[in-house]
């Protein structure tokens, strides 16, 4: 049995128990009142008796009967009936009948009790009997005189048992009041107040478990409404903010995942207590798994660092390299002081800076370049200038000059025009705003072959097509821009492969089309490969110049396949060719 159902059971099992414990005393305190109110009864029978007797005494001392029947003749109509008997057991008189019509009382049970005495002496007894002359019972208290009259009064036992009736049928509507209350609190109990205790014990456990939704039945009424009531208030409270409190935290964790910097919360043990989705792309996904300490970063420089922020209350950023094995990385570490439920902790911004100091290298690099690749022409130009303006020159001499001039100054036109193309093509990235229009792609790879044509028989270069002609292929795209790529590809195939053909293929995919330019020249080394799409990157930089590229080709293509959302891929094998391959949606 469950405590509660002891407890529902203990109650009115300790009511019906003091119940029965009240009755019982009443029973004994009847029974005692019962047997004091005989003997008071007795007592008073006995008294009123002698009395009777003492004033009866001279006239039965004188034999005088009509004085003995005169002064009984008081008591008629009372309760308490007065008879009087001569020692032959004859009625002399009697308060209730006619002595002449009663039969001799001589073998009375109380007057021969009372009759069995000494010579000289009288007796008192008190009898209860059933009455043949009155047919009632009767209580007799009968005292024999000494001259063996008897005088004897008796009371109907209902004048006597009536107020111990009533206190019997007291003491029985106690007790069957106090068991139908014992009853009615144990039913009500266990019909109306169990159910209702058990429903609202069911649903605080369910809401302790985490079951918030768990309805709440508050009864009509009875003493569990209020506190039914106040359970489903405190529970729908609760609920609410727990979602308030779930919401916050889902907030706060898409925001925490959502930043770019990895963030770090340690505690004083090293061990790191969150850490965000950045982090585990920084140090990998090991770093959220519970006991993992900044130690196993293996960035020393970092722990060293996190070290000094739980010593200093304020520390400045600081930059730190960090190695992951496959990139060399900067980081901007920053480190925050906090409290976290009464312990300290550091909260630790890692910014990373490598994109930034590529960048910033790159700008270095574009400058460097740019100054080197413009400063060559314009040396060549001033020096021919020179030549022309203070050496005399046959005509032979000048007209050599003038070429060196045409030259350089044409490779100045076009680096400086390459320059002003790839910045359009990032502005217009950078703006969205790209004016695309519906063109046919195999007729701008037409066209393109077309413009080297000249190139490549200089080169004795033969140009072909794969397929040939080229399928029909419809895009949204840049026309210009499309055949300067499509140009500078092929033009990169003649000038540096050394390859004997150059072969212009145009494929289409579900959704893409593919443009490829391959040869089967000297090829490229796989180290250059990741970078040959860089500004000024070049395999070989002398034989690039004296081949009239200015370095930026390439990147020019990447940029365009770029601004019309393909792509750009280059596959080579040492001397046995190069594949570039640029993808462009059809959609």
């Amino acid at each position: 049995m469950k405590q509660r159902d002891l407890i529902f059971l203990t109650l009115p099992l300790s009511v019906l128990a003091l119940v029965v414990v009240s009755i019982a005393l009443l029973i004994l305190q009847f029974h005692a009142f019962e047997r004091a109110y005989i003997a008071d009864a007795r007592r008073s029978m006995g008294q009123r008796t002698h009395f009777i007797a003492s004033v009866l005494s001279p006239d039965i001392a004188a034999g005088d009967r009509q004085a003995i029947a005169k002064r009984v003749a008081y008591f008629a109509g009372e309760p308490l009936r007065v008879t009087v008997i001569d020692p032959h057991g004859v009625v002399a008189a009697d308060s209730d009948a006619d002595a002449a019509e009663l039969a001799s009382h001589a073998q009375r049970p109380e007057v021969v009790a009372a009759e069995e005495n000494l010579p000289g002496q009288g007796r008192d007894v008190f009898v209860t009997r059933y009455s043949v002359t009155m047919e009632t019972w009767l209580h007799y208290y009968a005292t024999a005189l000494p001259n063996g009259w008897v005088v004897r009064a008796s009371l109907p036992t209902e004048a006597v048992g009536g107020a111990i009736s009533q206190v019997r049928w007291t003491v029985a509507l106690a007790l069957i009041v106090g068991a139908a209350l014992a009853l009615g609190l144990f039913l009500y109990l266990f019909l109306r107040v169990r159910p209702a205790f058990i429903a609202l014990q069911g649903a605080a456990v369910s809401i302790a478990r985490g079951r918030l939704d768990t309805p709440i039945a508050v009864p009509a009424s009875g003493p569990l409404r209020e506190l039914s009531k106040a359970v489903a208030v405190m529970g729908r409270q609760l609920r609410n903010r727990i979602d308030e409190l779930r919401r916050e935290r889902n907030e706060f964790d898409a925001l925490f995942n959502t930043l770019r910097e990895p963030i770090l919360l340690v505690a004083h043990t090293g061990e790191i207590l969150r850490a965000n989705r950045a982090s585990a792309d920084l140090f990998g996904e090991i770093v959220g798994t519970p006991g993992f300490r900044i130690e196993r970063t293996a960035c020393p420089e970092l722990v060293d660092y996190v070290r000094s922020a739980f010593d200093a209350p304020a520390l400045h950023g600081r930059e730190i390299a960090f190695d992951d094995g496959a990139t060399s990385r900067a980081l901007l570490a920053h480190a925050v002081r906090m409290e976290r439920e009464g312990t300290l902790c550091i909260l630790l911004l890692l910014t990373d800076l490598t994109d930034l100091r590529r960048l910033e290298s790159f700008r270095s690099d574009f400058i460097a370049n740019v100054s080197h690749e413009i400063k060559t022409p314009l040396t060549a130009i001033l020096s021919t200038v020179e030549t022309l303006t203070e050496t005399p020159l046959d005509e032979a001499g000048r007209t050599h000059c003038l070429g060196i001039l045409a030259l350089q100054a044409r490779r100045l036109n076009d680096l400086v025009q390459d320059i002003l193309s790839l910045a359009a093509i990032e502005r217009r990235q950078a703006s969205g705003a790209h004016d695309f229009v519906d063109l046919s792609l195999d007729a701008l790879a037409n066209d393109a072959l077309a413009l080297c044509q000249d190139e490549a028989e200089r080169r004795h270069v033969t140009l072909l097509r794969a397929p040939d002609p080229l399928p029909p292929i419809a895009l949204h795209g840049d026309p210009r821009l499309l055949e300067q790529s499509i140009v500078n590809l092929i033009a990169n195939a003649l000038r540096h492969s050394g390859s004997p053909t150059v072969t212009l293929g145009l494929t289409q995919e579900p959704g893409t089309a593919i443009l490829t330019v391959a040869d089967q020249g000297c090829g490229i080394p796989a180290e250059h490969l990741p970078r040959l799409f860089e500004r000024f990157y070049r395999v070989h930089s002398d034989r690039s110049r004296e081949n009239g590229g200015t370095g930026l080709g390439l990147a020019i293509v990447k940029h365009v396949a770029l601004l019309h959302k393909g792509s750009i891929t280059v596959q080579s094998t040492p001397g046995k060719g190069t594949v570039f391959t640029l993808r462009l949606p059809t959609a």
